[in-house]
């Protein structure tokens, strides 16, 4: 149904949840590649609100800089978005590997209460020997601290042929924190490469996992339990054929409930390509902590459930007319709006590329 300022999205999560409303308020964009202190804006892939400001994290993996996150300054007035930014910092003192320098390829950003930083990589499948995803703590200033602990699963091999861990450029994408810190979550974009062939007749989709780490104080971070995530099967309608879906990013709505973000290609009948997102709210609740199966076939499990909350290139046609759907990565709780309403921040990594560009759209958001 079409409201004042867009539409306006409903969802019954039970008898007992209070209805979870997205409601589409505006957007903004950043220039192409933009400059900022001798930086080129872009490939802004994870984003975390703070307060104050909006920080986002670059997956330039040095073709236009060093790793890197940026602070914005953020306006919501009425359906005015304005985006401006204030600073930069460079990720230093990271330890080498295997006595080579990480290339790093940061998707994914949480803030700490302390001003730390957990930033994802995907590492990098090509490399020799292979560079490892990995999860790592940062100063607010962007000196490394220390790795999160990953189970061994999620591991390729240095080096011969690969037979598990993340695949190339499909690991962990999604990063999120609940209480303050004191819970973490990552998912992975796509199956574990031991996973990949992996059918459940339930459902037609493939399976990723999603990691909870907890802090454990002076521990630090560790494995509290891994969670199945079906991902919707690839789909074909008249804009044509879906060749890939993957998830982008994930929101922790509570402790076990998060916003999923399924981002995918499309290839038209013209061959030409196209992007799809949908959002998804996931229940952890009832799931199987699957920490334990080194493949997801090795015994049965119940996955995460889902219910879908909106899906960008039908639902938002009458809000953003004439407008493509564009490689949406990045997902963060916002300011309260001026109606009282907390906002949900959903942003485009343009992938540095002249034909795509670094949208960030604003939802109003009640219940749960």
């Amino acid at each position: 149904m079409l409201k004042a300022c867009g539409i306006f999205f409903s969802l019954l999560l039970g008898f007992q949840a209070q209805a979870l409303h997205l409601e589409y308020v505006g957007e903004t964009s950043i220039k192409n590649a933009e400059k900022f202190k001798k930086t080129t804006i872009g490939g802004l892939s994870g984003i975390v609100w703070s307060g104050t400001s909006l920080y986002a994290v670059s997956d330039d993996r040095g073709r236009f800089g060093e790793p890197r996150f940026y602070e914005f300054e953020l306006s919501i007035e009425k359906k005015l978005v304005t985006l401006k930014p204030k600073d930069v910092q460079f990720i230093k003192n990271l330890p080498k590997y295997e006595g080579k320098e990480d290339a790093l390829d940061a998707e994914g950003l949480a803030l700490l209460p302390s001003g730390d930083c957990v930033i994802s990589s995907e590492g990098n499948n090509n490399a020799k020997p292979r560079q490892m995803p990995r999860l790592f703590r940062v100063s607010k200033d962007g000196k490394w601290k220390n790795d999160l602990p990953l189970p061994d699963k999620f591991l390729p091999e240095l080096t011969g042929q690969q037979k598990k861990g993340t695949q190339n450029n499909v690991a962990f994408e999604g990063l999120t924190s609940f209480a303050d810190g004191k819970f973490l979550y990552a998912a992975t974009e796509s199956p574990l490469l031991q996973e990949s062939s992996f059918v459940d007749k339930s459902s037609a989709g493939a399976w990723i996992r999603i990691i909870k780490f907890e802090d454990k104080g002076s521990e630090g971070y560790k494995v509290a339990a891994e969670y199945a995530y079906n991902l919707e099967a690839v789909s074909s309608t008249d804009k044509g054929h879906e060749v890939f879906r993957g998830v982008s990013e994930i929101l922790a709505l509570s402790e076990n409930k998060l916003i999923v973000m399924e981002r995918g290609v499309r290839v038209s009948p013209k061959n030409l390509i196209a992007k799809t997102t949908k959002l998804y709210l996931a229940d952890l609740t009832s799931a199987t902590d699957v920490s334990k199966l080194a493949q997801l076939g090795e015994g049965p499990f119940k996955g995460a459930s889902k219910t879908a909350l909106i899906d960008f290139e039908t639902d938002l046609t009458k809000s953003r007319p004439g407008k493509s759907v564009e490689n949406f990565e990045a997902m963060a709780w916002g300011p309260k709006l001026a109606d009282g309403r907390r906002s949900l921040l959903v942003m485009v990594d343009d992938n540095f590329s002249k034909k795509e560009v670094t949208e960030l759209l604003v939802f109003a958001v009640e219940g749960e």
